[in-house]
């Protein structure tokens, strides 16, 4: 002889009653707001030209420190044709390579400096 345990039905919620059946479907679930629209870029903004290329090609020393300017030329970036110029580049075993903080892409060498006296970072 087997003996069923009785249940106690407990309403589902505290506003359910008795022969109430709880909906079948989940309560919508509120997400995260829509992102607001970005403002398009000003039309008036131009692009900057392309600075000149170097007159001839630039050769560094080895362990020698140089003020570099150089320019991104990556037509998507947002830094296209602006040059910027770092006043303590270390060429190490005479080669130097710029890359661009936003886009991560090689930036052509406009002009370098031989820092006289050099830096002395022991």
């Amino acid at each position: 002889m087997s003996q069923e345990p009785e249940y106690e039905q407990i309403p589902a919620s505290p506003d359910a009653t008795e022969g109430e059946q709880p909906p079948n479907e989940p309560p919508p679930v509120e997400g995260d707001p829509l992102p607001e629209p970005q403002p398009e870029p000003d039309p008036e903004t131009e692009t900057p030209p392309p600075p000149d290329p170097p007159p001839t090609p630039i050769t560094f020393e080895p362990a020698t420190w140089y003020q570099v300017t150089s320019v991104c030329v990556t037509s998507t970036c947002v830094n296209l044709n602006t040059t910027t110029t770092e006043p303590e580049i270390y060429s190490n075993a005479g080669t130097v390579r710029m890359i661009c903080g936003l886009c991560g892409q090689l930036r052509p060498i406009l002009a370098a400096t031989k820092l006289n006296p050099q830096p002395n970072y022991d």
